[in-house]
């Protein structure tokens, strides 16, 4: 039978503390998307321009999230 190894609370405190900022990542890429893309939603609803806000937003969105994840990636990596 296989021994399980116990694990302590401060080893779990600190496997989430390092995990904590890959995990952010994806949380900001998506909000980003969403945010902007539902920002040009309704600018497109206001001005009439159904696609044109929209997709700039999403594209928007979509450059800072990666701006960001490339921001945490550079900030784990000097650790």
């Amino acid at each position: 039978m296989a021994s399980k190894k116990n694990i302590s609370k401060s080893e779990i405190n600190n496997a989430f503390r390092k995990a904590g900022p890959y995990l952010n990542i994806g949380y900001t890429l998506l909000g980003g998307i969403l945010v902007f893309g539902y920002l040009g939603n309704w600018l497109d609803e206001k001005a009439g321009t159904e696609p044109l806000f929209m997709i700039t937003g999403l594209f928007a969105g979509l450059a800072l999230g990666f701006y960001n994840m490339i921001k945490v990636i550079n900030q784990i990596t000097r650790r």
